[in-house]
């Protein structure tokens, strides 16, 4: 019989992947980055944030797409951990890659199964134009069909208005391949380069953050669960941008998982 894991079994587990990505990183010279929730244990507590419960970096679209493609052509690299990506899985949702551990089962509220284990979230950083609003316009509204795409029915608003504008959008994408949903995404994220852009992005399942490129041109190793991970050298600025004082703790009754989820071990047959 499984046995739902803990929240420090589910932090313990999915590190052993970031491990490996580091590993992958540090032998092929791709570049990735803690970020959000995990920068700030990294800074605060040297580790998880207690009450968090995953993982989160970042790869310039370059280092992102020589990710995909290294496991897309040498998967035993990877192994025992899979890389769930449209190109990779047919079934997948979303428009960041993942690294999973198979030997897990997680039941996800209101997603769509596509196989998930614990894991470690990729996003890519892509150049963005503040002033292009049409460009800004056309990555939101295909994000939102992205992600309601995923679900598996409505999540219904508490107005009975809002509801419309949703209901139609929910229609729409049943009848719309979510994989040619994902790789249109690509292309419009695509629009600006990394390299030539002040500011960047990273396109997160929810929402479009917008972010300094200046903050992540240099890299600094910070420790995060007794190990030393690669870190954008301007953390201080990044975080505040995004969390403003982000070294001063929530409200007790704030500190919890942003996830919806149970994790449970597989057993063998």
């Amino acid at each position: 019989m499984e046995q739902e894991l803990s929240l420090r079994e589910i932090q313990q587990g999915s590190f052993q992947v970031l491990k490996k990505i580091k590993e992958i990183c540090e032998k092929e010279n791709i570049q990735y980055f803690l970020i959000y929730g995990t920068l700030i244990g990294a800074l605060r507590h040297k580790g998880f944030i207690p009450w968090d419960d995953d993982i989160d970096i970042a790869m310039p679209r370059k280092d992102y797409e020589r990710f995909v493609n290294l496991y897309i052509e040498k998967p035993e690299m990877f192994a025992p951990f899979e890389l769930l990506d449209y190109r990779t899985n047919k079934k997948y949702i979303y428009p960041i890659a993942r690294l999973s551990d198979p030997s897990y089962r997680i039941d996800y509220d209101n997603a769509k199964e596509y196989g998930l284990g614990l894991f470690v979230d990729i996003y890519p950083l892509d150049g963005k134009n503040v002033n292009d609003k049409r460009h800004l316009k056309k990555v939101s509204h295909l994000n939102s069909m992205i992600y309601v795409a995923g679900q598996k029915k409505m999540k219904k608003a508490r107005n009975f208005l809002r509801n419309i504008p949703k209901f139609i959008i929910y229609v729409y994408t049943r009848f719309r391949s979510l994989i040619k949903l994902l790789k249109k995404n690509d292309r419009i994220c695509q629009k600006y380069s990394y390299e030539d852009s002040e500011q960047i992005s990273a396109m997160t399942i929810e929402s479009l953050i917008t972010m300094e490129k200046k903050d992540f041109e240099k890299t600094v190793q910070l420790e995060f669960e007794g190990e030393l991970f690669s870190c954008p050298s301007g953390y201080d600025h990044n975080l505040k941008s995004i969390y403003g004082d982000y070294m001063q703790l929530p409200p007790e009754e704030d500190r919890i998982g942003h996830h919806y989820y149970k994790v449970f071990k597989k057993v063998n047959d």
